[in-house]
Order: C-alpha cells, then structure tokens, then sequence
C-alpha cells in the first residue's frame, strides 16, 4: 500500500480549479527534471510527479526509483504537508497515473484516496494491465487532462516505450 496510511477518506470531489497552461506546462517540465532521477534503463519508466495548490506553487514533488519502489505519485503524496486542502491541488505527472496493482497499489486510487482534485499527464500508460487510471480518476469525478508536453514527454519516455513494444497516446 501507499506510505501515508489513514488517508482512505472519501471527499466529494470540487468544481476544477484550472490553472493556467503555463503553469501546467512548468510543472510538466518539473516533472521530467525529477523524472531523470529514476534509474533509465528499469524495467518501469521514469515518471515524475509535481503537486501544485491552488494558487500553481508546488507543495510536493516525487519520482520513481525503480521496481518496487514507490511510484512518483505516492512519493508526492507521501510528503505533502500535512496542513494542505487536497481539493485544491493539482498532481502533474509525466505518466497516466497506473490503474493496477503489481508490487505497489495503483497511482489512480491513491490519488482518490488522498482527494488530489486535479491530475494532469503527459501520455496515457501503454500498458494493458495499467493503463485506464485517467478513466478511473474521471469517474470519481476528478477533472483529468491528458497529453500535456506530449511530444517532450514521448521523446523523454522513447526507449522505454520501445522496450514496451509501442508507443502511449497523449
């Protein structure tokens, strides 16, 4: 399971709160920096994860260092302050947040868990068995937007791709 434990509270989920493309787009870039930390040649990807609030100030930041580590999302959760409103935040991530369960729990249901009010990626995850986290969050009701820095992040992403033997969709 994730490493914050006695957050499985249910939120009813708030109107978006959008931040500005640039912000987004910052925070996207962000996220590949600590994206490049994780180890490139690992059987999962790189992917990193900026949390912002409200107001596009990052309040959390995670990568993921390998198999069996924590993901990038649950590593930001992990270190949010505890005195954040997690309605008001906003996880930007390099990749879909996965929506299965292998050595770790799934990103998506963390971030429901957690009541994270907003979730930006880059691609959607390739994979058959962790892909859909994007749809999962949307049917909670939190507001999904894929595809952001697409091409920056496909290019980033490129040779973990071909060892998946395809490409993600933005």
């Amino acid at each position: 399971m994730y490493p914050v434990p006695g957050l499985q509270k249910r939120y009813s989920m708030p109107a978006a709160h959008p931040l500005s493309p640039e912000v987004i787009e910052f925070a996207m870039r962000r996220a590949l920096t600590l994206a490049e930390r994780g180890p490139a040649d690992n059987e999962n990807p790189q992917v990193g994860c900026v949390i912002l609030d409200a107001a596009g100030t990052t309040v959390s930041e995670g990568w993921h260092k390998g198999a069996g580590t924590p993901h990038a999302e649950a590593m930001a959760l992990a270190l949010l302050p505890a005195d954040v409103d997690p309605h008001a935040l906003t996880a930007v991530v390099t990749l879909e947040p996965c929506n299965h369960t292998g050595r770790t729990g799934p990103c998506a249901r963390a971030l429901l868990d957690h009541g994270i009010g907003q979730v930006a990626f880059g691609l959607a995850d390739p994979g058959a068995a962790s892909s859909g986290g994007g749809d999962t969050l949307r049917a909670a009701g939190v507001p999904v937007t894929g595809g952001i820095l697409a091409d920056e992040v496909r290019a980033f992403l490129a040779p973990w791709l071909q060892r998946q033997g395809g490409e993600a969709r933005g």
